[in-house]
């Protein structure tokens, strides 16, 4: 299939396109009307043949993606592709650019775009009940099956063409999305899913799973939370009872091991991936971490 440069998604204005006075609503009362006052948040619906599709450019939108049926093929920089299957949902983290091309004719996508984060009942939708054990999957695009709750309420949204351009209606609907996944998704899901939304007052530990890998150094992971290397190095004490360091290379290690484990026997590869210049370096780093060297993990997942 030839692919050509898809053109650029365009959001809706952000501006109140409805001119109602809504004061005195009788249909939607004050407390209905309070949600999402303050949060951006627009459907949209997009039909393509195959080979046909649409980039969405790195702003500060955050983008949900709902295939309702056909496929998706999702390209992110230069290697990451993933494919997005019917009734399945996808993450588009915001600042980063995305280009997306239909698999099969007749691929029907509905899109959530919002500014970052959605609340409702006064409350966040993260919390801090996710078990303190739990492991959070870093990805750029995570995906999820689409729950036939949500399948259906996305299937009646655009059946009332006159709420189109109300931006309370899409304010009330993204609320309700919002509640149906709080409710049918575990924590760790909300965390995987959202992980580029998740700040560090929401839920620290998360902050830190999701993150760790993207910065070079404590300092690093200090900044993109926004915290003085201090203050954060007590933080991540109080919920960890470890050292940063100490923690992010034993990550390090762990994603090592897996590799391994996962069929990687060339030291060279591991060390490149990794960013260890040496052999000595990686092996005393496997030894400390791993109580092995390299050779020794390889060897020792062979016989098995």
């Amino acid at each position: 299939m030839d692919y050509q440069p898809q053109p650029q998604f365009e959001e809706s204005a952000l501006k109140e396109s409805c001119t109602a006075d809504c004061s005195s609503c009788p249909t939607f009362p004050a407390p209905f009307r309070r949600i999402g006052d303050s949060t951006y948040c627009r459907f949209s619906q997009l039909t393509f043949a195959a080979g046909e599709g649409v980039t969405f450019p790195a702003d500060r939108m955050v983008r949900i993606l709902f295939v309702m049926s056909g496929s998706l093929r999702l390209e992110h920089g230069n290697d990451t592709v993933r494919l997005v299957t019917s009734k399945q949902c996808v993450c588009l983290a915001r600042s980063e650019r995305f280009v997306v091309t239909a698999q099969d004719d007749e691929t029907h996508v509905v899109v959530l775009s919002l500014i970052h984060r959605i609340e409702f009942c006064e409350q966040d939708i993260f919390d801090k009940v996710m078990p303190y054990d739990s492991v959070v999957p870093t990805e750029s695009v995570p995906t999820l099956a689409m729950h036939p709750a949500i399948e259906r309420l996305l299937g009646t949204f655009f059946t009332i063409r006159q709420m189109f351009n109300c931006v309370r209606y899409h304010r009330m609907k993204a609320t309700e999305l919002f509640m149906i996944i709080k409710v049918l998704y575990t924590p760790t899901e909300h965390a995987y899913f959202f992980q580029s939304m998740i700040q560090p007052q929401d839920n620290f530990r998360v902050f830190v799973c999701n993150n760790y890998d993207k910065a070079q150094g404590v300092a690093e992971l200090a900044s993109l939370a926004g915290m003085s290397l201090s203050v954060f190095k007590r933080r991540f004490a109080e919920h960890f009872n470890d050292s940063v360091y100490h923690w992010m290379m034993r990550q390090k290690a762990l994603k090592v091991f897996s590799d391994i484990r996962d069929g990687e026997d060339s030291t060279k590869a591991l060390m490149n991936k990794y960013g260890f210049r040496h052999y000595t370096q990686f092996s005393r780093f496997c030894k400390n971490y791993l109580q092995a060297t390299p050779a020794q993990l390889i060897s020792s997942i062979k016989k098995k």
